[in-house]
């Protein structure tokens, strides 16, 4: 049986044109963020028989109960697959995966991801940071994960769309972007337990903010936010 690939988001406009140059049959459509203008996406669009959707105002808008999930540097895909599958029980809009130092989405993942990779939006991005301080801007809260941190996840009240970063299982969070976090979170427990695996935390996190939201869905769709970008996406949404 012929493996088939999850549907993969790409963010960022250089991004982008390099897949619209160098893989256009991987590409279904192009979504343009309204400030997104630019004649030589539209030209390799045309050139490839893209089509290419403008984004309204409108159809950007985020509800507060509206999640995502960036992965910061993750190595093991079995973390990568259990993340993925977590995001999918909890109602999770999207999965941001940067391009670099980061484990990448193969057979492994989806297997362990229990095949939620094919219902998840899994988008590409090409810097984590650049990522997260421009969903700051579009009304987004950004919360790490620190084993550490002084704010208990369970007195969080999760009142505004969120972002959370997971990461690297080593050496968590890079300093850059924990600096970018409006708050980190830690997760009380046990203490003759010294710490949760970076998968687990996300179970655990994911759930703590779909319980306050409400936000799992019936049949199994994540709701509330479209991944407009300044420049555009490639793929077929799930939402």
């Amino acid at each position: 049986m012929k493996d088939i690939a999850p549907k993969t988001y790409i963010y960022g406009k250089h991004a982008l044109m390099e897949a619209l140059r160098n893989s256009p049959h991987a590409v279904e459509k192009v979504l343009l963020a309204p400030q997104g203008e630019d004649k030589e996406v539209r030209a390799l669009a045309k050139s490839a028989n893209i089509s290419v959707i403008d984004l309204s105002p409108k159809t950007m808008l985020h509800d507060i109960d509206s999640s995502l999930v960036i992965l910061g540097e993750i190595q093991d895909p079995q973390n990568v697959g259990a993340i993925i599958r977590s995001a999918a029980a909890f109602g999770v809009a999207g999965v941001l995966i940067p391009e670099h130092n980061q484990a990448p989405i193969t057979g492994t993942v989806v297997k362990v991801s229990a095949g939620m990779a094919f219902r998840v939006p899994l988008v590409s991005i090409g810097n984590v940071n650049t990522t997260a301080r421009d969903l700051k801007e579009r009304g987004f809260w950004i919360y790490g994960l620190q084993g550490d941190a002084p704010q208990n996840i369970a007195t969080e009240k999760f009142d505004a769309p969120a972002v959370f970063i997971f990461g690297n299982e080593a050496t968590g969070i890079r300093l850059k972007t924990r600096e970018l976090c409006d708050i980190l979170l830690s997760i009380p427990m046990n203490p003759g337990c010294e710490s949760l695996n970076v998968s687990a935390s996300a179970a655990v996190a994911l759930y703590a903010w779909s319980a306050l939201t409400l936000n799992i869905c019936p049949h199994g769709k994540p709701t509330g936010v479209i991944l407009g970008t300044r420049f555009g996406l490639y793929g077929t949404s799930n939402f």
